[in-house]
């Protein structure tokens, strides 16, 4: 930590006030949140008119060459329909489509030793196969290497064997179907399209400089493809953290990362720390002396207390209220609460929910990332998919009482509960969905005033808006 993204968006501003084309820059983060420094150089209205700085991913680089070059590589890559454009799948979609496949087979038996959501079981399977991608590994050995990763006992192989099979079957499903999952676009993107003389010229004549920050916590598919464009560069910048390397989860290989010093005509390490506290550090150098060395020795307290705070509570909900209220001492000292992370094991709904309930009550808005977590469990996204049941009654899909609830819930800003779960039991009926929502002018009186004329009128807004629409 010691400000070497600020070296390369530095080096990115250099190069454009020298009057390179914007176009023929290409820089490469192992992810988006990473290349913050980039986006704000490139966005910066004092640099020379011109094109736009390629800022991508090496997911986002594999789906643009793999549009450009689809034709080339459909056929042999074995895709049915080579002829049509592709559909590439977010994480949502896949795991949407692989759950068409799974669910079926969780029915004959799939899994039933584990006790395990079948969300958390679609994630894993679309993981194994993400790694299995970025590693050069063939999904048909992936049982295999499950098996010898672990000293597991013999009678849980077949959770091993189970997964792979519905991996295959989801990469046969997308290869009938013209879908690209992101480990069928990196697996082309390795296998067609680097060997590919025609993409390599492309590549030569549309970036002349490169720059790739963080790139120990990417692939070895990445550090090939960086390996290959090298010696056509014109000028390239290649940033290491030597204390980086934590998303080996994620198929990140610092090792073939320092192997492209190498090929490097000059190497320089900056060593003064220009982010960290100097507390903070101590504390770091003191973790890494214990992980690595097995430290003995005692530490004096005074050294490295200051780096943080110890909390314990006796209770849950007296850590949830315990973590929101810290939260909120910083950002009354100023601290933006972008800039702040909770980090948790396991986020569970219960969790999420509390934490989120008692920020929004200090006024702080949050949001909350779980992979495993379906888009369509969002309360908002329920929300819409309501709103389009309602809206499309031809469609024939079921609407609860409770789904009303929800909806108006999430609706009508500042209704309770009780006052939504009234207004849709009198409002809607369940077995006429055709029929929509009743107006609330027809609630008798005293039920009126339960609910209040507040909440009717935008009620009533809502109704009228969907009314139209129909």
């Amino acid at each position: 930590m010691t400000g070497k993204s600020s070296v390369g968006a530095a080096r990115l501003r250099f190069l454009l006030n020298q009057g390179i084309p914007p176009e023929s820059i290409l820089i490469l983060t192992p992810q988006r949140t990473l290349a913050g420094p980039y986006y704000d150089v490139a966005q910066d209205t004092f640099l020379p008119a011109g094109g736009s700085v390629n800022i991508m991913t090496l997911g986002g680089l594999a789906q643009r060459l793999i549009s450009l070059f689809w034709p080339i590589v459909a056929e042999a890559a074995g895709f049915t329909q080579s002829q049509k454009h592709p559909s590439f799948l977010t994480l949502e979609s896949a795991q949407y489509y692989l759950a068409s496949i799974v669910t079926p087979l969780l029915e004959e038996g799939y899994f039933e030793s584990i006790n395990v959501d079948r969300n958390r079981i679609l994630s894993q399977i679309l993981d194994n196969l993400n790694k299995a991608a970025l590693t050069g590994i063939n999904p048909a050995s992936i049982a295999d290497r499950l098996k010898s990763a672990r000293a597991a006992q013999p009678n849980s192989h077949i959770i091993y064997d189970q997964a792979q099979d519905c991996a295959l079957r989801f990469r046969e499903y997308c290869l009938n179907n013209n879908l690209l999952d992101y480990s069928l676009q990196i697996e082309i993107f390795h296998n067609y399209l680097l060997p590919s003389p025609l993409v390599k010229n492309y590549i030569q004549n549309n970036y002349q400089h490169l720059i790739v920050d963080n790139i120990e916590e990417d692939t070895p598919v990445t550090h090939l493809s960086i390996a290959s464009w090298l010696p056509d560069m014109q000028s390239a910048l290649l940033i290491y953290d030597l204390d980086g390397g934590y998303r080996a989860f994620l198929g990140a290989d610092p090792s073939s990362a320092l192997d492209l010093k190498d090929l490097c005509d000059t190497f320089f390490e900056l060593t003064e720390n220009f982010i960290t506290s100097p507390d903070l550090k101590r504390l770091s150098n003191v973790l890494q002396l214990c992980i690595n060395h097995g430290l003995k020795e005692n530490i004096p307290p005074g050294e490295i207390n200051q780096a943080y705070n110890l909390l314990n509570y006796r209770y849950y909900p007296d850590m949830v209220e315990g973590v929101a209220e810290q939260i909120n001492i910083l950002v009354q000292k100023g601290v933006a609460p972008s800039e702040i992370a909770v980090l948790s094991p396991f986020l569970s709904d219960s969790l999420r929910f509390s934490l989120t309930n008692r920020l929004q009550k200090f006024g702080i808005l949050s949001r909350s990332h779980r992979p495993s977590r379906s888009l369509r469990e969002e309360p908002s996204v329920q929300c819409l998919l309501n709103w389009a049941k309602l809206a499309h009654p031809q469609w024939k899909l079921s609407l609860s009482s409770s789904d009303v609830r929800l909806l108006l819930q999430q609706s009508i800003s500042g209704i309770d509960m009780l006052r939504a779960d009234l207004m849709a039991g009198i409002t809607y009926r369940e077995n006429h969905l055709e029929d929509g929502l009743s107006s609330f002018q027809l609630i008798r009186p005293d039920m009126q005033e339960r609910i209040t004329h507040t909440y009717g009128q935008a009620f009533e807004t809502l109704r009228a808006w969907l009314n139209d629409y129909k």
